[in-house]
């Protein structure tokens, strides 16, 4: 290999990183500076999701930094083929031209890595016993990593994201490049903040006890699970209250997706308690808007759905408030 770094140092920086974008870029440098310009390097990873347990392989590295979308299309098919012919037990696949490197458990496959001779030469070794070994740990690690990441992302009650991760989440998608990309992808898209309550959710405690509260809020959870896509992300923002960030054309389609989900939650039968509601208040996602401010007009509109009747869905741009002005009488110090 031509980098200079050991095992130790490698697996040092994968386990070092914080969160799951700064992991995928660290492991994306790492393989480029392992396999230098002699290789192609194509990576595969379960997607971890909340919302669905499927299995769901997404490009990740490419060493020359340029792919087109069908050779990324032949070698997923070529991965997935491989995969599924291969016993539990084996992690690595050799072929003339190209080697495969697998992740798993011993239920379920994590994802990989596909490395191709450049020189396309079929009598080349692509690559040596240490650096194959080399790189079947740090896939080991950098799924561990991605792992412990994900779960401490995670709320043990409901199974959804937690309210730690969605402050990271909501500024990702406001000012980093996911914003962006999705315009670009589908110009006609955008994302959507939506804050929702269990309605009357204290007088559900007060009258069944909270390990019955408790149920209800993970039923409410799986059905909002079972309800928004793969790609959504679905928070438990405390107590009984939900954020959801979604993408979807425009803010009355946006209305009428979590209306469906409202009114899923309104025709459900849940044990004990028989029947709740949930309101909702949503507002469309802009760069141009603070984080605090973002929210803070969500729960507004969310407030709003509560204190008009409760079980409804509210666009905070339909309810043309005036910016609040604070005068010196609003202010009470003491």
């Amino acid at each position: 290999m031509q980098t200079s770094n050991c095992g130790y140092g490698l697996v040092k920086q994968l386990v070092s990183q914080k969160n799951e974008s700064d992991l995928n870029l660290c492991f994306s440098l790492l393989l480029q500076e392992l396999l230098s310009d002699r290789f192609d390097a194509y990576f595969f990873s379960k997607k971890c999701c909340h919302v669905k347990a499927q299995i769901e392989f997404q490009f990740t590295v490419h060493a020359s930094g340029v792919i087109r979308q069908e050779e990324c299309n032949t070698l997923l098919n070529l991965f997935k083929s491989a995969l599924q012919d291969l016993p539990e037990h084996i992690k690595l696949l050799k072929q003339p031209s190209r080697t495969f490197f697998f992740a798993k458990t011993d239920i379920q496959p994590l994802g990989g890595l596909i490395v191709t001779n450049k020189v396309n030469n079929p009598g080349s070794v692509i690559l040596s016993d240490k650096e194959e070994g080399l790189i079947l740990h740090l896939l080991d690690v950098y799924f561990l990593q991605l792992k412990l990441l994900h779960n401490s992302a995670i709320d043990p009650l409901s199974q959804l994201l937690n309210r730690q991760s969605f402050e990271q989440q909501l500024t990702d998608i406001m000012h980093s490049e996911n914003c962006m990309q999705t315009k670009k992808t589908d110009p006609e898209n955008s994302w959507f903040l939506a804050m929702s309550d269990i309605d009357h959710f204290k007088k559900v405690n007060d009258t069944y006890g909270h390990v019955i509260g408790d149920e209800v809020i993970v039923l409410v959870s799986q059905l909002l699970k079972s309800h928004f896509r793969f790609d959504d992300l679905l928070f438990r923002y405390g107590g009984e209250e939900f954020a959801i960030l979604f993408s979807t054309e425009h803010a009355e389609l946006a209305w009428k997706v979590l209306d469906r989900a409202r009114e899923l939650v309104a025709n459900t039968r849940f044990p004990q308690v028989s029947h709740v509601t949930m309101s909702v208040g949503f507002i469309q996602v802009g760069d141009d808007f603070q984080l605090s401010e973002l929210v803070n007009k969500a729960d507004k509109a969310l407030y709003y759905s509560k204190e008009n009747g409760r079980n409804q869905v509210t666009d905070y741009q339909q309810l043309n408030l005036e910016p609040q002005v604070i005068t010196d009488c609003d202010i009470e110090l003491f």
